[in-house]
């Protein structure tokens, strides 16, 4: 006879996206905005700026493992990570509001050092909320068609935050600048990121409040130990597998989404298309994720995630190869990687098969970890676009409020659309290294159900 799956409610599953829809409104714009924030109005130098960034993923490499061996370890009426998602979400608004507050000049140390520190705080605070959160999703349920609906529901949630972050964030600055601005100031981008902050924080108080951790771990927790959090990780393959291709994937994603407002303003020429440009594969992001269900189990997660990551790639070469004038092949290639953009959830639900496959081979289970990996690789492929996507730009000749070169046009173009779809072709390419199929992650946690049950 077999066992009864323990399932998250149909509440909790459509819920579940307005955590990713949250994180957007922060997150995103962030991500987004304030590069150009950095460079273009508080004045800091490219080279400052990518210090900043990679100094802050640098300490992320050491705080979201340790955030997720932390929330795995604790213990709640509540759970293990939905406190974290309660009490984190006000704080992580403050910050994201801070981030676009500069009290010091930009050539000052006092204002490179305010910029580092509150950008590497609001980092940690993303972790703080984002790695529970994502560990959820593998905790909610034991049935592995659920996990990718939640994880379908989070990948609509984010898309939906991005249709509104980059539909409305430029219209909304430029407003909020004062009557006659023809491009966002200090003033616009941080009434922007109060109005977003102030939105978040009740959506991620609604995933607290609707979900439940139905999934829970045997015995008692280890004691912390960053060498076997680390070694945790190292030793589990397919987490492995999965994290690399994370990161490159991110880096395509989140790191062109640092520096497309560059490509928008400079190459097309103008400030108000951002909000086309980047909504597009928003939008096709959300109509193909109603398929990735269907697609997973007629295909296996893999190869939807492959498939998906190579499709994307496409769209971006033909951007690349438009004529800047030519918005007709610009907004196809747009459209064609914004259709496909639907690898997250298959990322994640690899995620959850991974912590399922070292259960079974150790006894260990590690989601808070393993999920760590997911938010390192978003801040990864966030950071590594805005800091070397600024000094490939600068490489090229790119200079702040200018008018560029031709030379520095064709940077910015392929450091926002070649660059990143050559790093999808190589995470396609990844994932051929996975060979746990479908099924026999199915296998793995009906063996596990059987462990518990006895």
């Amino acid at each position: 006879m077999m066992e009864k799956k323990l399932k998250a409610t149909k509440a909790a599953t459509i819920c579940y996206g307005f955590g990713d829809l949250a994180s957007q409104f922060v997150w995103t714009y962030v991500g987004s905005y304030l590069t150009i924030y950095y460079t273009d109005i508080v004045g800091l130098a490219p080279a400052a700026v990518s210090v900043i960034m990679m100094l802050a993923r640098i300490w992320d490499a050491i705080n979201d493992p340790m955030m997720g061996a932390i929330a795995e370890r604790t213990r709640s009426k509540f759970g293990r990570f939905r406190p974290y998602i309660a009490f984190g979400a006000p704080f992580l608004a403050i910050f994201s509001v801070l981030t676009f507050t500069n009290p010091f000049s930009g050539k000052s140390t006092a204002g490179v050092i305010w910029a580092a520190a509150i950008y590497i705080i609001a980092g940690m605070l993303y972790t703080l909320v984002n790695i529970p959160y994502g560990a959820m999703a593998a905790v909610m349920t034991e049935d592995a068609d659920q996990r990718n609906i939640l994880n379908t529901s989070r990948n609509i949630g984010m898309n939906l935050g991005m249709v509104i972050v980059n539909g409305v964030s430029a219209g909304l600055a430029l407003k909020f600048s004062g009557a006659g601005a023809e491009v966002a100031n200090g003033q616009g981008y941080r009434t922007v990121a109060l109005i977003y902050a102030i939105i978040s924080i009740p959506l991620f108080l609604i995933v607290f409040f609707t979900s439940k951790e139905v999934v829970q771990p045997e015995g008692e927790p280890q004691p912390f130990s960053f060498k076997d959090t680390v070694n945790n990780l190292i030793k589990n393959k397919y987490l492995m597998i999965v994290t690399f291709v994370m990161i490159l994937q991110m880096t395509a994603f989140m790191g062109r989404i640092a520096v497309t407002s560059y490509y928008v303003i400079y190459c097309l020429g103008s400030f108000t298309m951002i909000a086309l440009i980047m909504t597009i594969p928003s939008i096709g992001g959300i109509i193909g994720s109603l398929f990735v269900p269907f697609f997973a189990k007629k295909i296996g997660k893999r190869n939807v995630l492959m498939w998906s990551m190579i499709i994307q790639g496409i769209g971006l070469v033909i951007m690349y190869l438009a004529p800047f004038d030519n918005m007709k092949m610009v907004l196809a290639g747009d459209i064609i990687f914004g259709l496909f953009n639907v690898g997250f959830p298959m990322s994640l639900s690899m995620v959850a098969d991974s912590v399922d496959y070292m259960e079974l081979k150790t006894g260990t289970r590690t989601d808070g970890t393993a999920y760590a990996t997911y938010g390192l690789a978003t801040k990864i492929g966030n950071a590594v676009g805005g800091a070397f996507g600024i000094l490939i730009m600068s490489a090229f000749g790119y200079v702040a409020n200018a008018q560029q070169t031709a030379q520095a046009l064709k940077g910015i173009n392929f450091t926002v659309n070649l660059l990143p779809a050559i790093l999808f072709f190589l995470a396609a390419a990844m994932c051929l290294l996975w060979k746990m199929t479908d099924k026999e992650a199915e296998d793995i946690r009906a063996q596990l159900r059987e462990k518990h049950n006895a």
